[in-house]
């Protein structure tokens, strides 16, 4: 996914993805960008700020809400704390 690529090369700060009901993320989707942002200094986890898991197969599995990829830290965990207001607060 180019949004991955614009992250890592300091076009975007922020990636955040939230998928209808029932959809599953295929990993081919996903993996090389996490690759790429990881290794410009970003970080990419689920919205609850858990790592993607790349080990079951075609899908990711377990992913919390939807995904979030940031340039850095410390965006990261002001996004996964906004996340969780947001939430917490909306009653779903």
């Amino acid at each position: 996914m180019v949004k991955y690529a614009a992250i890592a090369r300091g076009d975007a700060e922020v990636f955040i993805k939230f998928a209808r009901s029932g959809y599953k993320e295929k990993i081919w989707d996903h993996a090389a960008g996490v690759v790429i942002v990881e290794e410009a200094g970003g970080v990419v986890t689920d919205a609850g700020g858990s790592p993607l898991d790349f080990r079951w197969g075609l899908y990711l599995k377990g992913l919390d809400r939807g995904i979030i990829a940031c340039s850095g830290p410390i965006l990261h965990d002001k996004i996964i704390g906004a996340v969780y207001a947001s939430w917490d607060s909306s009653n779903l």
